[in-house]
C-alpha cells in the first residue's frame, strides 16, 4: 500500500553532470541540503548501486537517522535510493533531463512512501493524520531541489 506519492521537479541552469555531481556527493549532503543534519558514507567505493550512508532528517514524519541504499544508478540520468523507515519503505528517484543546448537541467525527484507492512490501526490513522506530514515533507523537498540548484550553480562557475 503506497501512502503518499510527492512529484517536485525544477529546471536547473546547470549541466545534467553538474547536477548528478551533487546528488551523489551523498558524504557531503549535510553541507547541501539543509534538511540533512548529519550524513555518513558507510560502503567503500563511488556511487553505484550498492552504495550506503546514513543521513539524519525529517521527513514524512520519521525523525531521526535513515540509512539509504542506491538500488538504481545510471549516470548522469537516473538514480533511486530506499531507506527503511519503521515499518515503512521510503523510495526517492531523481530523473535528470537536459535541455537541447545541454546547459540546463530539468530534475523531477518523485517520493514515494510504501506502508504495505504497516498494522491496519497504523494505516488508519495515517489514513486520518499522514496529510500533515505530507505538506511538511513536500516542503522538504522543495528545499531539497532549491539547495541542489545552488550547489550545482556554485559548481558549475567554479568549473569555468
Amino acid at each position: 500500500m503506497a501512502g503518499h506519492v510527492i512529484h517536485v521537479h525544477t529546471t536547473i541552469p546547470a549541466p545534467p553532470e553538474r547536477v548528478w555531481e551533487v546528488i551523489t556527493d551523498v558524504g557531503h549532503a549535510d553541507q547541501v541540503l539543509r534538511s540533512v543534519h548529519d550524513s555518513e558514507v558507510l560502503t567503500d567505493g563511488g556511487y553505484d548501486v550498492g552504495t550506503t550512508w546514513r543521513e539524519r532528517r525529517t521527513l514524512f514524519g520519521h525523525r531521526g537517522p535513515e540509512e539509504l541504499h542506491v538500488v538504481e544508478a545510471q549516470a548522469p540520468v537516473r538514480t533511486v535510493v530506499e531507506a527503511e523507515v519503521g515499518d515503512d519503505v521510503i523510495r526517492t528517484s531523481y530523473r535528470l533531463t537536459p535541455t537541447p543546448d545541454h546547459q540546463r537541467t530539468r530534475l523531477a525527484m518523485t517520493t514515494t512512501v510504501e506502508m504495505s507492512h504497516r498494522s491496519p490501526v497504523s494505516r488508519a490513522v495515517w489514513a486520518m493524520f499522514g496529510g500533515f506530514s505530507y505538506d511538511r515533507s513536500r516542503k522538504v523537498l522543495e528545499h531539497d531541489l532549491e539547495d541542489i540548484e545552488a550547489e550545482a550553480c556554485r559548481r558549475a562557475a567554479a568549473a569555468g
